[in-house]
């Protein structure tokens, strides 16, 4: 029969464990993240000329003046420097079905791979600035493309549990590798070699997904 002081014990040493990793290195990171996503800010010039882009479809000022907050706020998001990094590395995640806000979310989650929800829910708030009601969840399903389609579908939803499943994000694995290796050669190699199948994993799951929808 288990000791009751001892569950009590382990149940609290690794919630406490937890509750350290969640208040110390997730927040810091969004911390970090939001920072990422708000500097720097777009020059007068460019404000002016992504409000005057918005061609005015209804009569409602109100309405108006919406939809120039909210391009406003995609166009500071892009250009901001994690909107410029998710872009760069776009070309590279889009055969996975990733758009360039699932690629910062992908790079915050090498901390931890729980790094990943808070990072588009930072991502996304800085998008929809103006849109203090809207959640998360609404937030992805009504995101979409420039050619009009939805960026989150059920083949993505696939291709990103295949990704976690097999690759490598997790940083302090990497540094209790190196600790008992003796060496960077095994972290390196492990890291390289299990995102490698991830990325060919992923890439499988997406295309077959897409051959079912």
């Amino acid at each position: 029969r288990p000791s009751i002081r001892n569950v009590l014990r382990t149940v609290w040493t690794n919630t406490r464990q937890f509750l350290v990793k969640a208040g110390t290195i997730i927040f810091a990171l969004s911390i970090i993240l939001w920072a990422l996503t708000y500097f720097p800010r777009m020059p007068l010039e460019n404000v002016e000329a992504v409000r005057a882009s918005v061609t005015n479809t209804s009569s409602v000022e109100a309405d108006q003046e919406t939809a120039e907050a909210q391009v406003e706020a995609q166009a500071q998001l892009a250009y901001s420097f994690a909107g410029r990094f998710g872009h760069l590395i776009e070309p590279v995640i889009a055969p996975l079905g990733y758009d360039w806000k699932i690629g910062v979310g992908l790079v915050g989650a090498f901390a931890a791979r729980e790094v990943f929800v808070g990072t588009l829910g930072t991502i996304y708030a800085a998008a929809d600035a103006e849109d203090d009601s809207s959640t998360l969840q609404q937030s992805i399903l009504a995101d979409t493309r420039a050619d009009g389609t939805p960026v989150w579908n059920t083949a993505v939803a696939v291709s990103l549990l295949v990704w976690f499943v097999l690759a490598m994000q997790c940083l302090s694995t990497v540094a209790i590798v190196k600790r008992e290796t003796g060496t960077w050669s095994w972290p390196i190699f492990l890291t390289i070699y299990m995102n490698a199948v991830a990325y060919v994993g992923a890439f499988i799951a997406y295309r077959t997904a897409i051959l079912f929808m």
